[in-house]
């Protein structure tokens, strides 16, 4: 397969899905809920935002402006005609940047399934302590182990930890837990279901074969073994 034949099958998959996470409708209002702001002028921030559809919940629910940053030059594209059309261009800017080079802090700031932008796990919730404002909310979503997993998938999802060194983690960072908690195994069905459904939608014998790749690795490799854990931090 080439670059750019993965490519167009990550934006396939993209196309499909609401958020790029395990995340079902009520888990994404309970944790937009969980982000209330705690005063007046607070301004969010999603580092890794992609198509910015939880900035733009968060933003929209409590009214509040914000800035979305994803070096994919296609979603940040997206994200923008998706607040235009929802009337939120002037209070939610996407900037088409790396988010390991953003320095302006904000109360609430956002990092979900894109810790591996700074490297690892801890290295992103240094980076995301940071960028927290004293006093905000930061909210950190990332794969974890929730058992040993075989070397197939440990090959493909690399050195993962597990969730109660990922709340370490972040207390090493300098941010106090203020809820924890794991997608659901029917919440990442759902994701990986609609994932492949934008490369079925491709219709082609190839696009088939990489969707049935990706089925295959999911069944029989690392479903229920990889959690999606959500962390909402404050800093100590």
């Amino acid at each position: 397969m080439t670059e750019e034949e993965l490519k167009v099958y990550l934006a396939a998959a993209a196309a499909g899905i609401d958020y790029n996470a395990p995340l079902s409708e009520h888990r994404a209002a309970d944790v937009v809920r969980r982000l209330e702001p705690a005063g007046a002028g607070w301004r969010a921030l999603d580092l890794g935002c992609g198509n910015g559809r939880l900035l733009m919940r968060l933003c929209e629910t409590f009214g509040i402006a914000g800035d979305g940053v994803e070096r994919d030059v296609a979603e940040g594209e997206r994200a923008r005609q998706r607040a235009a059309e929802r009337g939120l261009s002037t209070r939610v800017t996407f900037h088409s940047d790396d988010a390991a080079g953003w320095r302006r802090p904000a109360e609430l700031v956002l990092n979900v399934g894109a810790g591996h932008i700074w490297g690892d796990a801890g290295q992103a919730l240094a980076a995301l302590r940071r960028l927290t404002a004293p006093g905000g909310k930061a909210l950190f979503a990332d794969g974890f182990y929730r058992t040993a997993p075989d070397g197939r998938v440990r090959e493909v999802f690399g050195e993962l930890p597990d969730l109660p060194s990922l709340a370490r983690a972040a207390v090493d960072a300098g941010f106090r837990p203020l809820h924890i908690a794991e997608s659901t195994v029917a919440e990442w069905d759902d994701f990986e279901s609609d994932w492949r459904a934008g490369i079925e939608r491709l219709g082609t014998p190839a696009a088939r074969s990489f969707a049935d790749q990706r089925r295959d690795e999911y069944l029989s490799g690392y479903r229920g073994v990889v959690g999606f854990g959500w962390l909402i931090l404050t800093p100590s």
